[in-house]
């Protein structure tokens, strides 16, 4: 994350960074590539799954097993990871839990100890690939329990391996981070839970969500990229939609209990989501997402082992020992998924089509509607005449004065929208929002120094450089604030540190044109 924030803190993911690494040294920043190479392991997981469940269900339902594999790879609500070459992140992890399933099977049947050791180390790879595995120490014990006639010593041992790989782990991870746990409060913008004014009202909104999580596994019917705030606003417990999460999730959790030693394969895929969706659904920590369609990529097996066991259990009610009709459901069921995400494909063509497409489906996202502007701000940007570039410019304006309309805490879009106040010779405005922009987030360090560069082209070198010095207080390494901080004192003819400032600017950034000729003028 040090890229993002500045600060090494929240997600390791060494293994993903590795990943890339070695495919860049490869292919270079060819995304044609990195996509394809996320088809290909999206490919090799869905085999995975694939046998993994007939080691699970036994070959002779391997039927069962090919289509929950087909609807694991057909569903809409997984565009989002394979069309995102980040989701390579929740593909890798998934790999490796599912070898970890596969070899630790092996092992209890086997007993060969190379398939505990492949095992375990999966287990560990995908803990570095991504946090969510850390739920797989209550999965696997959970999926013996159901699937094989082990003692419960034999399953004390196997969680005692899985808890000394995540000790492991943990030690690693903290010795890595500055810290494990997230060290600020968490922003609106972020997580639109944080919005909340009392936490009885943050654990309604949170069913509330949960909620459309459901129907984004039942009904993908409207997907997009992002939900921040104010997607969704703030509900109470007195909201029809809450009390029926509540009420559904009771009953479920009752019937679990109740029935848990009957080893139903309903009670399994329930408990399949809810163990490994539970780490990212905001209900025991505020993550740093209001919702998100890739969190349920791992889960989703969950529910499609129930969608096909709920089929084959309905269509023998109807009519015993006949395949073919839930044959039909399945294919009505797969050709639907199937159709919807080669359409949702489209949407992930380019920023132009995404961005769009999220605005149209979440009209009321800041960061959605902001993401719209900076699409139009770049196409000014990028525009050859001068009409289509104030054409852009003004689309952008509007999308921006939009996105902070919805949440004026908006850092981000005041700052772009400053930028574009610049760029169309409206400096009042360009200040105004600039200091919008502050106001909300006071380390802004790019707000300040366009402030300054503001005051720097009125000749006002004190004030400028009052805001080219607070940028660097909350970045000392901001290379334009050095840079236009050396152009200050060479204005004001204190000459000396105006080259100590260049030559700091140009060991930041060797390729800064103005610094070079302004160093070679002083």
């Amino acid at each position: 994350m040090y890229g993002y924030n500045k600060k090494n803190d929240q997600s390791y993911r060494p293994l993903i960074l590795v990943d890339f690494a070695i495919e860049k040294s490869l292919f270079g920043n060819n995304s044609k590539v990195l996509h394809r190479l996320n088809v290909f392991y999206f490919a090799i997981l869905c085999c995975l799954l694939f046998y993994f469940l007939q080691l699970l269900f036994k070959r002779e339902k391997i039927g069962f097993a090919f289509w929950i594999s087909l609807l694991f790879a057909l569903h809409p609500v997984h565009t989002e990871v394979v069309a995102n070459i980040k989701g390579r992140d929740e593909i890798l992890h998934a790999i490796f839990l599912l070898i970890s399933f596969i070899t630790l099977l092996k092992y209890y049947d086997l007993y060969k100890l190379k398939y505990l050791l492949i095992g375990l180390i999966s287990f560990f790879a995908a803990l570095l690939c991504k946090e969510m595995a850390v739920t797989y120490v209550v999965l696997l014990p959970l999926t013996f329990w159901f699937f094989k006639s082990l003692k419960l010593i034999d399953i004390g041992k196997l969680i005692a391996y899985l808890s000394g790989v995540l000790l492991v782990y943990f030690l690693v991870r903290n010795a890595v981070l500055d810290t494990i746990t997230f060290g600020e409060e968490m922003s609106i913008l972020n997580n639109g839970l944080a919005a909340a004014e009392n936490y009885s009202d943050q654990l309604a909104t949170t069913f509330f969500i949960f909620g459309h999580y459901i129907k984004l596994l039942c009904f993908p019917s409207s997907l997009a990229w992002d939900y921040s705030f104010p997607t969704f606003e703030i509900v109470s417990f007195n909201n029809l939609q809450v009390l029926s999460v509540v009420s559904f999730l009771l009953v479920a959790g009752i019937l679990s209990l109740i029935y848990f030693r009957t080893k139903s394969i309903f009670i399994y895929s329930f408990l399949f989501f809810i163990i490994t969706f539970s780490i990212v659904s905001n209900f025991f920590i505020l993550i740093g997402c209001t919702l998100g369609e890739r969190f349920l990529f791992f889960p989703s097996i969950g529910f499609c082992i129930l969608v096909v066991y709920s089929l084959e259990k309905l269509t023998k009610q109807i009519q015993a020992n006949n395949k073919n009709i839930l044959v039909v459901f399945l294919l009505v069921v797969s050709s639907l998924y199937a159709f919807k995400t080669i359409d949702r494909n489209k949407d992930w063509a380019n920023n132009y089509s995404l961005f769009i497409s999220g605005e149209v489906v979440t009209p009321n996202n800041s960061r959605a509607v902001g993401a719209v502007g900076s699409m139009y701000r770049e196409l000014a940007e990028q525009s050859k005449s001068q009409q289509e570039q104030f054409k852009n410019y003004k689309k952008s304006i509007q999308y921006y004065q939009k996105s902070v309309n919805l949440l004026p805490s908006n850092s981000d879009s005041y700052y772009n929208l400053g930028v574009v106040y610049m760029a169309t010779q409206q400096f009042l405005l360009a200040e105004q929002s600039f200091n919008s922009a502050i106001q909300s987030s006071p380390n802004m360090a790019g707000a300040y120094n366009n402030l300054g560069v503001i005051y720097f082209d009125k000749k006002n070198y004190e004030t400028a450089k009052e805001y080219f010095t607070k940028c660097l207080e909350s970045d000392p390494n901001f290379q334009n604030a050095i840079a236009n901080l050396g152009a200050v004192y060479h204005n004001t003819g204190q000459l000396e540190l105006a080259r100590q400032f260049y030559i700091k600017a140009l060991k930041l950034n060797p390729n800064d044109v103005n610094s070079r000729n302004n160093l070679n003028n002083l």
